[in-house]
């Protein structure tokens, strides 16, 4: 009796495996996996290989997703193949109109204009060089250009305090000869 009991206990045990094979086999067939090898892994391993199965991902899932990625590429792809080519096409339309013009007006305008090269500033010499005070402060050295301009602008005054190089002390604008013109 005993015996029998334990070859009905065998056989559960072992239905029990082949139950765990066929539903492992299935899922995974369902999940684009293999199912024979799926099936093995479920006889032996009974409920951990339906865990398993259960957690690995799903191929037809990444297929699915791939090919709708793949679609959505091609697609972005050949649409900016055809903004390009109508760009290209608006591109050299504006050329051949800026050409014309360029014709009638007798220019070109296909390369940039060449910029003179920036005129050096004149190096003051020791008599052109003028200083002024403003806020307390010494400002300069400046020309007397500068000094004239400062004084229209209202930034000094006749009272403004100036000094350059032969002069004693810093001394009124007024009272400097080469600015009594300059005061009013």
């Amino acid at each position: 009796m005993l015996t029998m009991l334990a070859q009905a206990d065998e056989g559960v045990v072992v239905g029990g495996h082949l139950l765990f094979a066929i539903i492992c086999a299935v899922i995974a067939a369902d999940r684009g996996r293999s199912a024979v090898a799926w099936f093995f892994v479920g006889l032996f391993l009974s409920c951990i290989g339906l865990i398993l199965v259960l957690v690995v991902p799903n191929l037809k899932e990444e297929q699915e997703r791939q090919k709708t990625a793949d679609l959505e590429n091609r697609r972005l792809r050949e649409q900016l193949n055809k903004e390009r080519h109508v760009a290209d096409q608006r591109h050299s339309q504006v050329e051949r109109r800026l050409g014309a013009h360029d014709d009638v007006l007798g220019l070109d305008t296909s390369k940039p204009p060449e910029i003179p090269e920036a005129a050096q500033p004149a190096l003051l010499t020791n008599a052109d060089q003028w200083f002024y005070a403003r806020d307390g402060e010494r400002q300069g050295p400046v020309s007397p250009e500068t000094i004239r301009h400062l004084l229209q602008a209202d930034a000094i005054d006749a009272d403004s305090l100036v000094w350059s190089q032969g002069m004693q002390d810093w001394a009124p604008l007024r009272t400097v000869d080469l600015f009594r013109g300059d005061v009013s």
